[in-house]
């Protein structure tokens, strides 16, 4: 097959996000020659541009103000969400008029959907099982939600499901005018928003567990960063006999952590690892045994540590039971909550709740996890499953088929590297040719 261009869409305001398309396109460039480029704007999106490859500038909410969306986990004046369905499409539609790929590829770029559809061009999306309708566990109220102050902890969580599929109903009344326009149909829910005509789970399928599903969605593993940053000159000095903790809040944690975590840990036993990115760093290197970087391989500090103490985002948490580590979540977000539920359930690490995460409370949670050899075993047992599947590699192939076939619904053949072992609730057949269920 002749090389095809395709285009890769992402939010350059969020580390995971931008980083699992760059690790995509790299591995369609290198393993089958096609043109990629990418359609991004945001903080992060110099990574793309440093990687060598094209990046056309697209619309994209304010970082800031998708965070705080993200951490209400509610509604949106929906006038405001129009416009922001509006801005979208139209810079989607200039990118793909300007680009003329055979194919766009989206990470949690809600708008594709409809963009892709309305040039009728084939649209792969990478996501996570949780962000989809075929998410096969229950959603928990997110702790400290408004719903839970107004109504209380046992109405509120038994009330919750209901008030989950309407908000999931109004996120895509936002896209109605604008798909009206361009003589769409309107969408029933927002994961119609972010499942694609191909939806690739960038998840252990034990992780993030779905229901029997079309053949349209597989799992391809964890997309875990590969960027060459540099391993600290401390690394090596570090005594591999003391207990070693590594913080990291990634691109959307609370730093107030770090302080908290040197409060309580400097001039200990613990040898305390953070990474700061573009945060201050001078405040936490007062103690000999607190090791400061703005930025680092964070596969050499994971591998070098006892525990992960963590925000709970997708990409860390991957990273440390990508390196058999146990993790400390505090989520601030809706999604990160989700993860480190699955995480509490798999018995690879526990859950800090915000409000309730002081110097003493996660200084017990560490001596927990450090005296209880079974979270480091359930780690270890999630990295060797980890290791059997390589995320972008999975993608560049499904992608490939796609491009070769024109049907989503084709898999590919007997060398398909999608796990045929998985857990309950779907069966190896499932997951490697998932019937519609």
């Amino acid at each position: 097959m002749a090389a095809c261009r395709i285009a890769l869409f992402a939010d350059g305001g969020f580390l995971a996000h931008t980083t699992r398309v760059l690790e995509v396109g790299r591995a369609l460039r290198s393993r089958y020659g096609h043109e990629v480029m990418f359609c991004c704007d945001g903080p992060y999106a110099r990574l793309l541009s440093a990687a060598g490859f094209p990046v056309r500038p697209v619309y994209s909410v304010d970082r800031e103000e998708t965070l705080r969306l993200a951490r209400r986990a509610g509604a949106c004046d929906l006038r405001w969400w129009q416009q922001v369905a509006e801005d979208s499409v139209r810079s989607d539609l200039e990118a793909i008029d300007a680009l003329q790929p055979d194919l766009v590829v989206g990470d949690l770029r809600m708008s594709l959907t409809t963009s892709a559809r309305a040039r009728g061009i084939p649209l792969v999306s990478l996501t996570n099982g949780a962000w989809t309708s075929r998410f096969a566990e229950q959603i928990s109220v997110p702790d400290g939600h408004i719903s839970e102050k107004i109504l209380g902890k046992r109405l509120s969580s038994a009330l919750f499901p209901v008030l989950k599929n309407l908000l999931i109903w109004y996120w895509a009344r936002g896209f109605d005018k604008v798909r009206t326009r361009l003589g769409l149909p309107k969408l029933g829910t927002m994961y119609d928003l972010i499942e694609g005509d191909l939806t690739l789970l960038a998840d252990l399928p034990e992780y993030f567990p779905i229901v029997p599903s079309p053949p349209t969605f597989r799992y391809i593993g964890p997309i875990r960063f590969r960027e060459a940053l540099p391993r600290p000159k401390w690394l090596g000095q570090l005594d591999p006999n003391r207990p070693t903790l590594y913080f990291t809040m990634g691109s959307t944690g609370d730093a107030k952590f770090f302080s908290e975590a040197v409060r309580v840990f400097g001039n200990s036993e613990y040898q305390v690892l953070i990474t700061t990115a573009e945060l201050p760093s001078e405040q936490f290197a007062q103690h000999n045994n607190v090791f400061v970087e703005k930025l680092a391989d964070g596969d050499s500090l994971m591998a070098a540590s006892h525990v992960t103490i963590t925000h709970g985002g997708n990409g860390t948490i991957y990273q440390a039971l990508g390196q058999g580590v146990p993790v400390i979540g505090i989520p601030t977000m809706f999604d990160q909550e989700i993860n480190l539920t699955r995480v509490e359930k798999l018995g690879a690490g526990m859950r800090l709740r915000l409000r309730d995460c002081k110097g003493e409370t996660l200084r017990q949670a560490v001596e927990s996890i450090l005296q209880n050899p079974s979270y480091r075993h359930a780690a270890q047992k999630l990295a060797r499953r980890i290791a059997t599947m390589d995320g972008p590699q999975n993608a560049a192939l499904h992608i490939n088929h796609l491009l070769l076939t024109r049907d989503p619904n084709s898999v590919p053949g007997e060398h398909s590297p999608i796990q045929t072992e998985t857990p309950s609730p779907m069966s190896a057949a499932t997951l490697l040719h998932p019937l519609a269920g």
